[in-house]
């Protein structure tokens, strides 16, 4: 969706101003890759909203603990919400299928390796982006959804420390929570 310079919008509380405007700023990554996206849509993030309030002739940002690929990911985010409003996520979360929780760019966005999803998900809590943080937590319980524990620790290749005499130990302390 093209905006123009002027045009009003919703902002849903995400911090961006009612008007889009074209000022941008340039977000350098730890690899020094380099990324442009408008003042506007990069004030979803609290952290760049507060660089940038502190400092009006503020034109880049570094990152420097966010790989130049997640820096990427995060802008092509900023881009797309900052004219379409997130889908609030219900909780507790319905279904595995994030098509159904999320828009189809969200579902996309998130459809990666555990790798990139937790990259993604430290980076928006670092960068304190509160819908992309949603939204990765949201991908993470989707998949948590329905699966027992050995299940979920071969899905998030967890290993298992306890004995068999230290798990029944655990289960018999808390039998109230685990039904």
């Amino acid at each position: 969706m093209d905006t123009k310079q002027g045009e009003r919008r919703d902002s849903g509380g995400l911090g961006l101003d009612e008007e889009i405007g074209t000022e941008e700023i340039t977000i350098r990554s730890k690899d020094k890759k380099t990324f442009t996206v408008t003042k506007n849509a990069a004030r979803m993030s609290k952290l760049i909203r507060t660089t940038i309030e502190g400092d009006d002739t503020c034109n880049e940002i570094d990152l420097f603990h966010i790989e130049g690929d997640i820096v990427g990911r995060i802008v092509k985010y900023m881009k797309y919400h900052e004219v379409v409003r997130p889908r609030e996520i219900e909780k507790p979360i319905k279904t595995t299928r994030m098509a159904d929780i999320v828009d189809a760019f969200d579902a996309e966005f998130c459809d990666v390796n555990q790798e990139i999803m937790f990259k993604l998900l430290l980076a928006a809590n670092y960068m304190d982006i509160k819908p992309l943080l949603l939204l990765m937590c949201a991908k993470v319980a989707s998949m948590l959804k329905g699966k027992t524990p050995p299940e979920i620790r071969r899905t998030f290749n967890i290993r298992e420390d306890y004995t068999p005499e230290e798990e029944e130990e655990v289960r018999n302390e808390f039998k109230d929570l685990l039904g």
